[in-house]
């Protein structure tokens, strides 16, 4: 749980560093004004992220203040840069991200999966209207919109923008079928076909980057070869079977409920609920940034202990090779919860 804590805390830092490293990067890339359609697309990113980032990420003082000065921050780059400069991030060193070959990507990855659990969460913004009754709400369709017309006229990788858009305009992963338009009448099903499209959509991304080195190791023959490469596919996918084993079936296919609660609990949850006996614990040993002692260190040695029985035992069942018939389910791990 400590170890959870210190997790949340990095993963808020990444998202919120890249969607202020994100406008520095792409809003402007010329002297030029923002035109019409890109002032409108920025002003929807914005509203969408209003409505779908936790508190906890720091954001919405700057994201408001972005919201009601779009005209000026649309002229130039040093109005935009003026305002994100008065709210600067506590912290400005990337944090899970450094190990990243790609600080950047993966802190935006963190980002669309922070908004889109948090849109299913707040219900397109639906759960927020008691507080705000003018607020803005978005369908799925609509939010995937959003994510595309930004990626369009922002987002500073030109590949990754082009790949993004052909996926999206050919409506893959069904996105055209399961992205509902529905807002006041859709379920809590519907809300939450947005995250596991985007989930789908990140698992694509990740195998594309690392089918060259997948693709080198396929001239070598042997079952240690095998071996390997079925261990390269396994660890692309995102959630791995140490991170979520119910997020596999015996079949080893994505257990989609399993999948949901899992993008829940790492984006949204966020550690906030802490049993009684280790927030004492925190407080004991001087709070929450305590994380190096003794505890921590056993915890994550059984961590890595199942990890590994794990791995076998789904090992055993994607490829046939076990002697029994192994019929046995796999138990769901419990689902937090958060009032939003």
């Amino acid at each position: 749980m400590i170890t959870y804590l210190y997790q949340a805390e990095e993963t808020l830092i990444d998202a919120a560093l890249s969607f202020t490293r994100g406008l520095s990067a792409g809003v402007f890339r010329t002297n030029e004004a923002l035109t019409y359609k890109k002032k409108a697309a920025l002003l929807d990113w914005f509203e969408l992220l209003s409505v779908s980032l936790p508190p906890e990420i720091g954001l919405h003082e700057l994201i408001d203040t972005l919201k009601q000065g779009i005209d000026e921050i649309s002229q130039k780059h040093e109005n935009l840069k003026l305002v994100v400069g008065k709210h600067q991030m506590p912290e400005q060193n990337w944090q899970s991200c450094a190990k990243s070959t790609k600080p950047f990507f993966c802190g935006f990855w963190k980002l669309l999966h922070i908004m889109s659990v948090g849109f299913a969460e707040q219900a397109g913004g639906l759960a927020l209207r008691d507080a705000s009754p003018s607020i803005r709400v978005f369908s799925a369709k609509q939010a995937a919109d959003v994510v595309r017309e930004y990626m369009t006229h922002f987002f500073p990788c030109t590949h990754c923008v082009q790949r993004f858009v052909a996926k999206y305009d050919d409506c893959s992963y069904q996105r055209c079928h399961r992205l509902s338009d529905a807002t006041d009448d859709a379920t809590a099903e519907s809300w939450q076909e947005f995250p596991l499209w985007l989930w789908e959509v990140h698992n694509d991304v990740s195998k594309s980057v690392s089918s060259d080195e997948i693709n080198a190791d396929a001239t070598k023959i042997g079952r240690k070869a095998e071996d390997k490469q079925w261990e390269q596919k396994m660890q692309i996918q995102y959630p791995h079977i140490e991170q979520c084993n119910a997020c596999y079936t015996a079949d080893a296919t994505w257990n989609l409920v399993a999948v949901y609660n899992h993008l829940e609990n790492e984006y949204w949850t966020l550690g906030h609920e802490v049993e009684e006996n280790v927030d004492n614990f925190l407080e004991y040993n001087g709070g929450t940034h305590n994380y190096f002692t003794w505890l921590h260190y056993l915890m994550i040695f059984v961590i890595v202990l199942l990890a590994v029985a794990s791995t076998k035992k789904f090992r055993v069942r994607a490829t046939g090779r076990h002697k029994k018939d192994d019929t046995a389910t796999v138990d769901r791990f419990p689902r937090k919860y958060r009032n939003s």
